[in-house]
């Protein structure tokens, strides 16, 4: 009988693991949130399937071992970070796994990663300053596409490799994948999961593996050496493409 209690404890704190992993990597701070009207943002566009095209980021950043100065951002919830004229992958909707098995050496930041579009109601784009850039949306899922259920949320990246989501407001009907918010680190074949099946209401959360939130330590990834890094310019505007259904 105690055999059986102790194995049934050991796979309840298996499966609590996952969560700690979580905490180290992600560490909720108190809600904040930078309301950017169209009109303030460097560019934006009210699309579905649409994506920015390489854009310089106007500072480099080092992120989970590699380093990066250029972005694309896309309609469907997720930001490429580029180096040089790397071409983006422009991949568009679908499951955060099958994202990352198109281009697995791909870095990506996720906010509510699915099918989304904002070719009916608002819009989405990017503020870029000296030592940051604002990824802001506010859009619909695909699924409640012409219904005005806007869901509203940014990520921030600061130069210093830090990353903020700001979790404003959702209001959904239905979704088409997984709503995956987190990181990708592609030279390290890493996936931090911050929230899947949900997007969250007035929450902001920080990844930063360089300092310390409160009482714990972010947990610092141990990257593997870089590939190769393409040199370049960049290429500004939103480029879209509409998806294709039965």
């Amino acid at each position: 009988m105690e055999k059986k209690i102790l194995i049934a404890l050991l796979m309840v704190l298996t499966l609590l693991v996952p969560s700690a992993t979580q905490a180290a990597i992600f560490h909720q701070i108190p809600f904040e949130f930078e309301s950017l009207p169209d009109g303030d943002l460097t560019d934006y566009d009210y699309a579905d399937e649409a994506n920015s095209g390489n854009v310089p980021l106007g500072f480099s950043v080092t992120i989970g071992g590699a380093t990066y100065d250029a972005f694309d951002m896309d309609s469907n919830g997720y930001v490429q970070l580029l180096t040089g004229a790397q071409v983006p992958n422009e991949y568009g909707y679908g499951y955060v796994s099958d994202l990352i098995a198109f281009d697995p050496s791909a870095t990506y930041l996720l906010a509510a990663y699915d099918d989304l579009s904002s070719e009916y109601y608002n819009y989405f784009g990017y503020l870029l300053e000296p030592n940051r850039a604002i990824f802001y949306y506010d859009t619909e899922t695909y699924y409640d596409e012409d219904s005005e259920y806007l869901n509203n949320f940014e990520i921030i990246l600061n130069d210093t490799g830090e990353v903020q989501w700001n979790f404003n407001n959702a209001d959904y009907n239905d979704y088409d994948y997984d709503l995956f918010s987190g990181l990708y680190f592609g030279n390290t074949g890493t996936l931090h999961e911050l929230y899947r099946d949900i997007i969250p209401v007035e929450e902001s959360w920080v990844y930063d593996e360089a300092h310390t939130h409160g009482d714990e330590q972010s947990e610092p990834v141990v990257p593997e050496p870089a590939t190769m890094a393409l040199l370049g310019s960049g290429l500004l505007g939103f480029v879209g493409l509409r998806k294709k259904r039965s």
